[in-house]
């Protein structure tokens, strides 16, 4: 299942020994709400069965923020996220943030001569002044070229040797190493098109301590080993975009899915724009939206809520407001009623994938959509499942999700096709299906199967409060209240047979779709 469904349902089945209750009611009695002057809101649930808090920090922004030329920076500040800040990580941070200046200067230099390089190469012109008269320059400026490379290489240089002192001035994983030393689980980050999230849990004794260093760290970072993180991140990239059939038939999927809204660009960033990312992208994109009024605080745990109020009052209400943020994103133009359609050729088995556009996770439609990608193909009890795998035995796996988002988002479903088999044949098999669920009647053993085995999913998925502070969190930030949390389960037992159907019509249409499949080469 999508991990869009966790965020959905994730909190409504939660073991939660703070009120063994999954009523509304119940959970208003143990949850405060605080928002300091500066627009940074808290949401606060009692659970006192453990000596143990966990902290979860949503910020609302992801990668649909990022424009083009700066894709990437959300998930390359996930990975810097932990490493220090003017205070911690630092052995002499003045002397460490002057290695800091010259070595950007240096990385910057070294981009403008590959600009440079790649715009010359390109423009098919002569680089350097006419020779005398009746002589002619060499196309490509051959003298300028090695110039420009005995420079770069020199720069190279110089930049490693740069890196190197910088390094030396570090306090590898200060942050995390103080957070073990109070028993902390965690922290760790990760990130989406529409959020960046951080979290940490940490026994109840030690508050004060996350409050002091995570605002510090929120509001004060210096992205400390920058470039390394980078190079990282790139080599993410090839091993799980560039070399992966899956990953590679997705990025291609939403590029053609959408054509101006952002979801369309990877949120591991292009290769350009990682090849271009520097550390001043990175400071302006955070200085814009990781302001106070763009982020959401869950704390789930043995804490006091009027004890508490006041510790963020000192060490969070004392971070300035920020400007405001006002951050426009593209809507997707009205689309053409025709189908669009890509191919990939890559030395792996048969993957098909076909989508159609839905709304957003606050439209009407969307429990049905949830409970339509069950019963279609979310499972082994689902119809595409047995049809292909198991009757036809043409598909080895089959899958469907719904991706609940901020915007417009996408009904998914794939199909990974069985040893000497077709991309054909697993469409023919989808679209027939999903013919079949239209015209004929669900029955209430497929609906109630549906709503069980995702309710089962959750409950057996949740371990630790963190999920619940997760989803207090997601649920504030992208549909308005903490409390909608619980109100989509009971839109979800409300759907009928009908409703799916309906939804069907509406989104499922051929002039809608959207399929990419992966053929071998």
């Amino acid at each position: 299942m999508h991990i869009m469904k966790r965020w959905i349902f994730a909190a409504l089945f939660v073991f939660s020994a703070a009120a063994h209750t999954q009523n509304l009611a119940d959970y208003e009695k143990i949850i405060t709400e605080h928002t300091l002057a500066n627009g940074m809101h808290f949401i606060i649930m009692e659970d006192r069965t453990a000596p143990a808090v966990s902290f979860v920090i949503h910020v609302n922004t992801g990668s649909v923020d990022e424009k083009y030329g700066e894709t990437g920076i959300s998930h390359l500040i996930e990975h810097l996220a932990f490493n220090g800040t003017r205070k911690i990580g630092t052995k002499n941070w003045r002397e460490e943030s002057e290695a800091f200046a010259e070595l950007d200067r240096v990385y910057e230099e070294i981009l403008k001569i590959s600009k440079k390089s790649t715009d010359e190469a390109d423009s098919k012109i002569p680089l350097s002044p006419p020779f005398a008269k009746g002589e002619t320059s060499p196309l490509l400026g051959k003298r300028r070229v090695r110039e420009d490379l005995r420079s770069r290489e020199e720069l190279e240089e110089k930049f490693e040797r740069l890196k190197e002192k910088a390094a030396e001035y570090a306090e590898a994983n200060e942050f995390g190493k103080i957070m073990d030393r109070h028993g902390a689980m965690g922290p760790n980050a990760y990130c989406s098109n529409d959020m960046t999230v951080f979290w940490v849990e940490l026994p109840s004794n030690k508050i004060e301590l996350w409050a002091k260093m995570e605002s510090d760290r929120l509001f004060n970072p210096v992205f400390r080993g920058f470039y390394e993180e980078l190079e990282v991140v790139k080599e993410e990239r090839r091993m799980r975009v560039d070399n992966s059939p899956w990953g590679k038939l997705m990025e291609e999927f939403q590029n053609t899915a959408y054509s101006v809204h952002p979801y369309r660009n990877p949120v591991i960033g292009y290769p350009a724009d990682l090849q271009e990312m520097t550390r001043r992208k990175v400071e302006s994109f955070y200085k814009k939206h990781y302001v106070p009024s763009n982020m959401t605080v869950a704390i789930a745990g043995d804490v006091n809520p009027k004890e508490l109020i006041p510790l963020l009052e000192k060490y969070f209400g004392r971070v300035p407001a920020g400007e405001r943020l006002d951050t426009f994103i593209p809507s997707e133009p009205p689309r053409e009623k025709t189908e669009r359609r890509i191919i990939i050729r890559m030395d792996s088995e048969p993957i098909l994938m076909a989508g159609f556009p839905i709304p957003d996770i606050n439209h009407p439609d969307m429990p049905a959509l949830e409970i339509c990608a069950e019963i279609l193909a979310g499972g082994r009890t689902s119809r595409l499942y047995r049809r292909t795998v198991v009757q036809e035995k043409t598909g080895l796996s089959t899958g469907a999700w719904c991706r609940t988002s901020k915007y417009p988002g996408m009904f998914y479903i794939w199909a990974s096709a069985a040893k000497g088999h077709t991309n054909s044949e697993l469409e023919t098999a989808v679209y027939s299906e999903i013919e079949k669920m239209r015209q004929d009647a669900i029955t209430t053993e497929e609906l109630e199967g549906a709503k069980a085995r995702l309710k089962m999913f959750f409950l057996t998925q949740l371990k630790e409060r963190r999920e619940m502070a997760e989803q207090l969190a997601w649920f504030h930030t992208i549909t308005g209240g903490w409390r909608n949390l619980f109100r989509y389960l009971e839109k979800i037992d409300e759907v009928t047979p009908e409703d799916i159907t309906a939804a069907m019509n509406k989104y499922m249409r051929q002039e809608n779709r959207v399929v990419g499949m992966v053929e071998r080469e």
